[in-house]
């Protein structure tokens, strides 16, 4: 838990550089800089990157952006290289519990000592100011990525763009290969209030002369991908036209899924069919990648069965069965809704905390069926909703629907409730699932 800072906690490190005691006070400062808000655009990012070195031209890459599924293509991307011998990187956001999740190396998060070395060194650069506007929290955490990337000599790195991809931090690189998973409307207030608006923005991030491989699209957004690649001269590659998946089994105990791509089936090491989908994307990356480095088309097979991405429908207890979900759209929560019979139990119990900017409403319709209570909360962030906003948001669509103060508190009413034979799932925004993760593993709230 993140204490006030006390005057004077501030030392020099190796070279001068700004440090403060602990990890904490270097976190601290770096939480600071949200009051900056969210400023789209480029110019703050390269310049930081060249004044470090450009430490991102010093691999290659995979860009990944999108609405739903991109967490999951990325880990699976990186497994698959991890599997094809290739020292690999893996950044994406936000974390759940720890900020060092964001940044891994052939799985391995950043150090505390390394993250506090390159806070310090990106910091000294910070605070000299010679900047085009003040730098964000999240141009400062892609360029101590790219640092860390740099310094443990990865070979490739799979970059999941933040929020939309034109002016994203992250959309610096030349990757090997562009990603776009499914489009949805989100973020309108930055990215447009239409679908061919976010379309745009995302799609931005195709490079001249680069392969793209897309998920499943609505016609919309597919004809933006599609002149958006025709424009760069990117060749493009659309599920569902280019490549397909038959999902053959999904249950507790995996996911198996027939590939166009390999004209084999495979196993994949996370659950829901909607795996399916996304294991297909990951694997006509990989193959297009096969291009340019080593991938085999048994690494992409084993890279898939080890692939592992905290939160997406996980379980993570037995008695009572208990499963985290982080999907807060109603799309994700349809999709979460089709895939809950597999998981046996009665009775039947969600905690539940969304953020105000989310639809609640139109993702509790999806659920409330499948569940015997809801039980509301929010978690410790301003943006959540209060428990009793969240109960306004199930309204009637959950036989019986109760407030809890306190994630940690409301699961541990749950679990209560469900008794041993019952299930319980988590659900809703990455600080909801954060926390329940730190009350399972006994530790303090956020």
């Amino acid at each position: 838990m993140l204490v006030p800072r006390r005057k004077g906690t501030e030392k020099l490190g190796r070279g001068g550089r700004m440090m403060g005691d602990t990890l904490n006070d270097d976190l601290r400062w770096l939480y600071s800089l949200e009051n900056m808000g969210i400023k789209l655009g480029l110019s703050n990012e390269r310049a930081l990157l060249k004044a470090l070195g450009d430490p991102h031209e010093m691999f290659g890459s995979v860009h990944v952006a999108g609405s739903n599924g991109k967490g999951s293509v990325s880990a699976m991307t990186a497994s698959i290289l991890r599997s094809a011998g290739h020292r690999t990187g893996l950044y994406t956001s936000p974390h759940l519990v720890r900020f060092t999740e964001r940044i891994t190396v052939d799985g391995q998060e950043m150090t505390e000592g390394r993250l506090r070395k390159r806070i310090a060194e990106v910091r000294e650069l910070v605070d000299g100011g010679a900047f085009p506007r003040p730098l964000t929290f999240f141009e400062i955490t892609t360029a101590l990525a790219f640092l860390h990337f740099a310094d443990e000599k990865v070979e490739e790195a799979v970059v999941e763009v933040g929020m939309g991809g034109r002016l994203d931090a992250t959309n610096v690189v030349h990757p090997r290969c562009s990603v776009i998973t499914r489009i949805g409307v989100e973020h309108t207030a930055f990215l447009g209030d239409t679908e061919a608006k976010i379309a745009y923005e995302k799609a931005s991030i195709i490079k001249e002369g680069v392969p793209v491989v897309s998920s499943p699209q609505s016609p919309e957004v597919l004809r933006m991908i599609r002149w958006m690649a025709k424009c760069r001269n990117a060749p493009s590659k659309i599920m569902g036209q280019d490549f397909t998946a038959e999902c053959l089994r999904s249950d507790m105990d995996g996911t198996t899924v027939h590939l166009s791509s390999l004209n084999s089936q495979v196993c994949v090491g996370l659950l829901g069919r909607y795996q399916c989908e996304n294991a297909a994307v990951a694997a006509e990356c990989a193959m297009t990648l096969a291009k340019k480095i080593e991938i085999s088309e048994e690494s992409i097979a084993v890279g898939l069965s080890k692939a592992r991405w905290p939160a997406r429908l996980e379980v993570v207890n037995r008695r009572p069965l208990t499963v985290l979900d982080v999907t807060h759209t109603p799309e994700g929560a349809k999709t979460v809704a089709s895939e809950l019979a597999m998981f046996p139990g009665s009775p039947r119990v969600l905690v539940v905390g969304m953020l105000k900017d989310k639809e609640a409403k139109e993702a509790m319709a999806a659920l409330g069926p499948h569940f015997d209570q809801a039980i509301c909360t929010g978690a410790n962030t301003p943006r959540a909703l209060t428990p009793q906003e969240m109960a306004e948001a199930c309204g009637r669509t959950f036989p019986q629907c109760r407030t809890v103060e306190g994630v940690g508190a409301a699961l541990k009413t749950a679990l209560s409730v469900a008794g041993e034979s019952g299930f319980v799932m988590v659900f809703g925004s990455l600080y909801t699932v954060g926390e329940a993760i730190q009350f399972l593993e006994g530790k303090d709230g956020p």
